[in-house]
């Protein structure tokens, strides 16, 4: 049932054609490889929330369509810094945030951190976008080599954990 709760989400939240849309959603996916010790993480919004967060984030207007790459790359760095946060084997690890990418309707928005061996649980701390839409829904996808994990959280619900 919890699966069927995830899939639903996800088909909802690209299914959507327009531009406003009835539901608050962001889909994370977390990625470790032992062989490459890399943990890979993309982050998939709307661009309108997203705009609209870092509005409230720090009182500024952005376009992160049309608008200054550089300028909108680092305050979505602040922000995330600010709400997400990744430990490994129970250790806070901070994460290089490596910029974001439009395509279609939603931006998504890279992570990783690197040279990392003997990941045994990988722990996402994630509130994105709850001061924004308190009906706010983050998807978490955790990936620890073949082991691989769905959780939905919603305010105030922030982790979701995956252990070997």
């Amino acid at each position: 049932m919890k699966y069927l709760k995830i899939l639903v989400g996800v088909l909802l939240f690209f299914g959507a054609i327009s531009f406003k849309h009835p539901f608050f959603v962001t889909v994370t996916e977390v990625e470790y490889s032992t062989k490459s010790k890399e943990l890979g993480m993309s982050i998939k919004v709307y661009p309108d929330d997203l705009e609209e967060t870092l509005r409230k984030f720090n009182g500024k207007k952005y376009d992160v369509i049309q608008g200054d790459k550089k300028q909108v790359n680092l305050v979505l760095e602040q922000y995330f810094k600010k709400h997400l946060s990744i430990k490994l084997n129970g250790i806070n690890k901070p994460y290089q945030f490596l910029g974001y990418e439009i395509d279609k309707e939603s931006v998504w928005i890279y992570c990783n951190i690197s040279n990392q061996a003997g990941v045994k649980s990988i722990e996402v701390s994630s509130d994105i976008m709850y001061e924004y839409r308190p009906e706010q829904t983050n998807i978490i996808h955790i990936k620890l080599d073949e082991k691989r994990e769905s959780f939905r959280l919603t305010s105030p619900n922030t982790k979701a954990i995956l252990k070997k």
